[in-house]
């Protein structure tokens, strides 16, 4: 079981949990759509964070940017800190 499986099976708990709410929600008659549920947001986001891991990154040159970044800043603050030892 890779990374990707530990956090997919742990999003699924909480998908789970959130889709059986938005179905009681559904189910309720109160809502005229379905993104109307008060859990349908959260639903919509675990699904789509499962979909993330089992596809990859829609958008990888965005991902790579904004990665570099993080670890660029990060990096110019270990080093930084290094210096002043």
């Amino acid at each position: 079981m890779g990374v990707d499986d530990h956090a997919i099976n742990s999003l699924r708990t909480w998908f789970d949990l959130s889709y059986e709410e938005l179905k009681e929600e559904w189910k309720s008659g109160q809502y005229e759509k379905l993104a109307d549920c008060p859990s349908f947001k959260a639903t919509a986001a675990y699904r789509e964070a499962i979909h993330v891991l089992h596809n990859g990154c829609n958008f990888p040159e965005v991902a790579e940017a904004q990665l570099k970044r993080e670890l660029d800043e990060e990096l110019e603050i270990e080093n930084f800190w290094k210096e002043k030892q």
